[in-house]
């Protein structure tokens, strides 16, 4: 079929951008351009060094072999000008900038003639040969500067290799006239580029050829020329913000091995680069273990001897980095999946010990040492070839499974005594599509622009290159080189074939700087938590000297040092926990940039003293009638008053020898150190008075473990992540020995007040422990904030739960990133389940934060957990509503789109929420055969229906409330193997033709412990004020508050509200005879809310179009750091609609006094009863109100 040579109309513009997205869109990309670029630059021919295989790419290229090396000088180039027209291709993976590069492009050819043309070539080279093109306009490009991904045209893994292919690609240029045509891809694509360019010279075709180097694996690197790859610093920076988010969820909780998984398969560039900027533990080089010939072995006894010491040390935790392609990096592995495939190509089934049988005695010792999951996967998971599909190991389960084996052999040696709990992550797709940061900005215009220079010049067979990386970008130093230098002759498919050689990582030599620096300091890393958490990336390039940072791998290769490690105090010991300090030298650059901010707080606080400001009285509150009964015999009063905070003009009564306690007990949250600034600053100015911290949580509690934090030691955690100064355990205190732990613990450290921070089951806790003090006349006044990302510890009167806004945020980047990765490579389903309310709120799912991060991102469908609950939706109804939807977008040639998944979903669907209830009956650990007679034989069918992984994440280890761990079950992985099973049934009954590729991934850790956004930081480090105010004075049962948070800062309204008042009584279930004691329950998503409904209103146009929304990463200044959630934004404020109706009946009763007209006193009368017995209507009793006799023999249940 002859090619295509008329370009198609553009219908890939993007319909939505977030408010980042417009500020970087707005951003001048001029503002990048190097110097010598300005104008026509002047084309200077130098002589290329040929490369090792001169005289065979000679041969290989006799048209092009020769082409000069060309460095650009400032001036005009001689004229007269004529416009061009130039094309480009984008091939291979995404890398953040590429948009940059055809901006540059589009650009450079502008400024040497107006009139010149662009040409975009669609998805791939295949665009170039099949004639598959649009023009870019003015318009079209103005859409894209400064953003992510490829979906401005789409990218392609094809290559142009047949004579046929090689053919129409030249016909096709002819056709549209093309002058130049820029590749922007990786080493196989540029090789392709000079093969296609050797080919269009050869034949006369006027067309030149250049090419721009691109990967994010930075394996595309030829120093001097080409010192680094675009895209690789974006990716490795969205990846390093993800391991040091990781790192701190490690310090916070004590308790897990984090083993880390990046992109990077034949080289380790990137695992390097975000170890230097981390600093986990241990970092494995695939490089330096193909070199040490070392075996899976080798590399599991050197981490668990790291293991072991970390543990003799306290430390049964810590981070582990590590590449995907590791192990293809290990010799004998790979000799194994040789003699495999070799021998197991042509039989369908085989077992262990058969295969055992006829591999060779080192092989088959090797097969024996892979865990018992791994050695099945090599056997039965193998592609259309029968060739084992090594790609598809997840490395890091391979090594937490050997290591685990080998730690159960020394527990059994009595060498080893630690705990050893891993937690996996795969971070990859993220990384390749997200907004480039200044530097890749930068660097890409720059490469982009120096192609154009290349193509009006006439050059042909180069690629871009862009040098003196360490000046400002103003000084950078552009030119060309040829690609055929840069080649060198491999064997592949048994034909000799031209290839840029791969940048591995050097471990001696003159670009081996990186490696010798990381292993300079990797034995010290062993030990240590010397972990870095860059943060978020930045790009307010004015104020925050951080955004404008380079590789430091890139940093080293160039000349530049690192400094030594910094020295950490001592690590103590305290009960069960250790006390890590984190001085504010040892801090990255960005967290030390953030502590200078002064959070913001509402104007009755504006004097942030405890004497500048007054608790008053304000109405008294009440719990629902028909509950009052049943909350009545818990609580002594059910009536206390809210109390509000004003500024005073009068001198308040001096608080002096306070002692505050601070736990604590929820689960980590971006936020928490704030909260501790607010105290510490706040009781600071109370003579004698401080702040005690409990190390280690509700244990450090019991264990009266506590320090005192002195302003100088909080400011080293000001706006940082997670929970690592105090850390936590459990979040409960609940038994009757918790609470005489608790007691003693106050009153043997003389606590004023003790302040509890965490969700709804927390501050339930605290309620009670509120009526405990209050009943056994402890005069410790318990305090509580509301805190957590799943954002479901809200009610009337509390808008936010601390860390939500920047969990959302952080979590709604990587999903932003996601999206517009699958609208370019256009060939993914992505499945994202969020981690959301099952896991940090209790038994009762919620979604706000999956809400949230689709009303941010737009994906294409969202499974919410409130919703499936409220429709009783089946588990095949559900499956049928995500296939529908694959269905109707493959109808319009879209097979990819982005899939949102409430972590809590399964518990949703109401035969799995049958199942869940009876397992959690079943008192684990239990075996699978003990389990299966337990259940109903509804329940029992449909767990054996489950997949294999399903059925055995049912009977993990619970939570400590004895729930079911809903984060545990991969939710995402489950519906996509259901949808794809559907989809194959559709498909034989020909009512489907697409194809569906799913990609699964889970977001939780690496967002959870992120640095806090603005409005974080001031709402914690408010109501960690107003917390210390309420404690100090003594009031006992309350929860800080602020609230019209929808309005600016200043102008917030704060005080505390009585735990009681946010009390409910739980309907009773089936089997239970009394009614469950009060607490406060977690808040589900009201699908009558503003937020649901804006989900509501543009779901169908998601689900058919890509409105995707890019929100970036959390900005922590300029004009995006000022956005709210709109979970938060969108929520009515309960006590501000208490004030006005406060305020209507004290103007009744000033219209109505003794001598006003008798007619409006019947009618404020009649009036005011209609509206009682209208309320009188809707505070009737629950459903599930027990009868009289029922309530007569009530009985308070622990």
């Amino acid at each position: 079929m002859a090619p295509c040579t008329t370009p198609q109309p553009y219908n890939r513009a993007r319909k939505a951008y977030s408010p980042l997205q417009r500020q970087r869109l707005a951003a001048n990309c001029k503002d990048f351009l190097p110097s010598v670029l300005d104008g026509c630059p002047t084309a200077v021919k130098k002589e290329a060094v040929s490369g090792q295989d001169a005289e065979v790419i000679k041969g290989l290229f006799p048209s092009t072999h020769d082409t000069p090396l060309i460095e650009f000088v400032a001036g005009v180039a001689s004229g007269p000008h004529e416009p061009v027209k130039v094309g480009v291709v984008l091939s291979g993976g995404q890398a953040p900038g590429g948009h940059n590069v055809i901006a540059g492009i589009f650009d450079g050819i502008k400024q040497f003639h107006p009139d010149s043309t662009m040409i975009g070539f669609l998805d791939g080279p295949h665009g170039i040969f099949t004639g598959n093109f649009v023009e870019i306009t003015d318009e079209i490009m103005d859409g894209f500067r400064n953003t992510g991904g490829f979906d401005m045209l789409g990218s392609g893994r094809h290559k142009i290799e047949s004579e046929e292919q090689f053919k129409d690609s030249m016909v096709v240029c002819n056709a549209i006239g093309l002058d130049g045509l820029v590749v922007i891809g990786g080493d196989d694509s540029n090789t392709n580029g000079a093969v296609l360019a050797e080919y269009f010279k050869a034949n006369g075709c006027k067309t030149k050829v250049v090419g721009a180097p691109k990967t994010i694996d930075g394996d595309l690197k030829c120093p001097p020329h080409i010192p680094v790859s675009f895209g690789f610093d974006t990716a490795c920076k969205t990846y390093a913000t993800l391991v040091g988010n990781v790192a701190v969820d490690a310090l916070s909780a004590q308790k897990y091995y984090h083993l880390v998984r990046l992109m990077g398969r034949s080289a380790t560039n990137i695992a390097l680069e975000v170890a230097l900027i981390t600093q986990p533990n241990a970092c494995l080089i695939g490089e330096e273990v193909s070199r040490d010939k070392q075996s899976l072995k080798d590399i599991t006894m050197d981490l668990v001897d790291m293991i072991e010491q970390r543990s003799k040390d306290g430390k049964d935790y810590g981070v582990i980095v590590l590449p995907e392609g590791l192990i293809e990096f290990i010799p004998e592995f790979n000799a194994l999946i040789s003699e495999l495939n070799d021998k197991l190509a042509t039989d369908a089934k085989v077992t262990e010990e058969a295969v055992l049988a006829v591999l060779s005695p080192e092989n088959a010792a090797c097969f024996k040492y892979l865990p018992d999951f791994i050695r099945a996967q090599l056997l039965l998971d193998r592609d259309p070839h029968g060739n084992v599909q090594v790609a598809k190991i997840e490395t890091e389960k391979l090594l937490a499974a050997t290591i685990s084996a080998e730690l159960k052999a020394r527990k059994e040696r009595g060498t080893y005594t630690g705990t050893f709990a891993p937690q996996f992550h795969a971070f990859g797709y993220e990384g390749r599509a997200g907004m480039p940061t200044i530097f890749d900005a930068s660097y890409c215009y720059a490469l982009g622009a120096t192609a154009a220079a290349l193509l009006c010049n006439g050059c042909t067979g180069l690629i871009a290159s862009v040098k003196n990386l360490l000046a400002p970008a103003k000084e950078w130093q552009c030119g060309g080189v040829p690609v055929t230098s840069l080649c060198v002759i491999e064997r592949r498919k048994g034909k000799d074939k031209p290839v840029i050689r791969k940048a591995l990582v050097e471990m001696d030599g003159p670009m081996s700087q990186p490696f010798a620096y990381f292993s300079k300091v990797r034995k010290q890393l062993r030990l240590m938590d010397a972990y870095q958490v860059p943060g978020p990336t930045q790009f307010d390039a004015v104020n925050c000297e951080a955004s404008k940072d380079i590789p430091l791998t890139l940093q080293l290769e160039l000349g530049k040092t690192l400094p030594d490690l910094q020295e950490l105090p001592a690590v103590k010991q305290m009960a069960n926990f250790l006390y890590v300090p984190q001085p504010r030298e040892s801090r990255s650059a960005l967290q030390q940039w953030r502590m200078q901010r002064k959070p913001q707080v509402p104007k009755v606080m504006s004097e942030f003293k405890v004497g500048a400001i007054q608790i008053v009285r304000g109405s008294k509150t009440m719990v629902p009638e028909h509950m009052e009964q049943v909350i009545g015999k818990h609580f002594s009063n059910i009536q206390a008053p809210l109390l509000a905070l004003e500024g005073s003009d009068a001198k308040v009564p001096a608080l002096e020898n306070k002692n505050i306690g601070v736990v604590f007990c929820g689960r980590q949250a971006p936020g928490c150190h704030e909260i501790l600034c607010g105290l510490v600053d706040m009781i600071k100015s109370s003579p004698g008075s401080k702040v005690l911290g409990f190390v280690g949580g509700t244990k450090g509690l019991f264990a009266k473990q506590a320090l005192v934090l002195t302003p100088e030691l909080v400011e080293a955690y000001r706006g940082t992540g997670g929970l690592e100064l105090l850390g936590r355990t459990v979040d409960r205190i609940k038994s009757s020995e918790e609470l005489a732990l608790v007691e003693a613990a106050c009153k043997e450290l003389d606590l004023a007040g003790l302040i509890l921070v965490g969700g709804a089951r927390t501050n339930t806790d605290a309620a009670y422990l509120a009526e405990h003090m209050k009943s056994s006349n402890v005069n410790t006044a318990v305090i509580g904030i509301p805190c957590g990302i799943e954002g479901s510890m809200v009610n009337e009167f509390v808008e936010a739960s601390v860390g939500f806004d920047s969990c959302a945020k952080a979590t709604a980047s990587l999903v932003g990133n996601t999206a517009i990765d699958g609208s370019s490579a256009r060939k993914y389903y992505y499945f994202l389940r969020v981690m959301d309310g099952s896991t940090t709120g209790g038994k009762n799912p919620t979604s706000h934060l999956a809400l949230e991060v689709a009303l941010t991102t737009k994906p294409n469908l969202l499974l919410l957990s409130e919703e499936v609950d409220d429709k009783r939706l089946s588990l095949q109804e559900l499956v049928k509503q995500i296939a529908d939807i694959v269905v109707q977008r493959a109808e319009s040639g879209k097979n990819f789109g982005t899939i949102l998944v409430a972590e809590g979903l399964l518990a949703a669907i109401p035969e799995f929420r049958t199942l869940i209830a009876e397992l959690e009956a079943i008192a684990m650990p239990c075996t699978l055969e003990e389990v299966l007679p337990q259940l109903t034989k509804w329940s029992k069918a449909l767990y054996e229906s489950l997949p294999d992984f399903i059925q055995q994440q049912l009977l993990l280890e619970r939570q400590s409330n004895a729930a079911l761990q809903l984060s545990q079950l991969e939710t995402e992985r489950l519906m996509a193997a259901l949808v794809e099973d559907e989809l194959q049934h559709r498909k034989k009954r020909s009512a489907y033709k697409g194809g569906f590729s799913p990609v699964c991934q889970f977001l939780g850790y690496q967002a959870r412990c992120s640095m806090p956004s603005d409005f974080d930081s001031n709402y914690a480090y408010t109501l960690g004020g107003v917390a210390a105010l309420l404690a100090a004075h003594g009031h006992n049962g309350y929860m800080a508050v602020a609230s019209d948070l929808s309005q600016a800062c200043e102008d917030w309204r704060v005080g505390g509200v009585p735990f009681t008042a946010m009390l409910s009584v739980p309907p009773l279930s089936p089997h239970e005879t009394f009614f469950p004691r009060p607490a406060i329950l977690p808040n589900v998503v009201d699908l009558e809310g503003e937020a649901f409904k804006s989900w509501r209103d543009v779901r169908s146009a998601c689900a058919r179009d890509e409105l995707y929304e890019n929100p970036g990463p959390i900005q922590l200044s300029g004009p995006s750091a000022s956005r709210v959630s709109m979970s938060i934004t969108s929520r009515h404020s309960y006590l501000n609609e208490l004030a006005k109706l406060q305020k209507h009946l004290a103007h009744v009763t000033e219209r109505c006094r003794p001598g006003c007209d008798p007619k409006q006193v019947r009618i404020a009368t009649r009036s005011l009863a209609t509206l009682n017995d209208i309320l009188d209507e809707l505070s009737g009793p629950l459903a599930a109100t027990p009868s009289g006799e029922r309530l007569s023999k009530y009985q308070r249940r622990e």
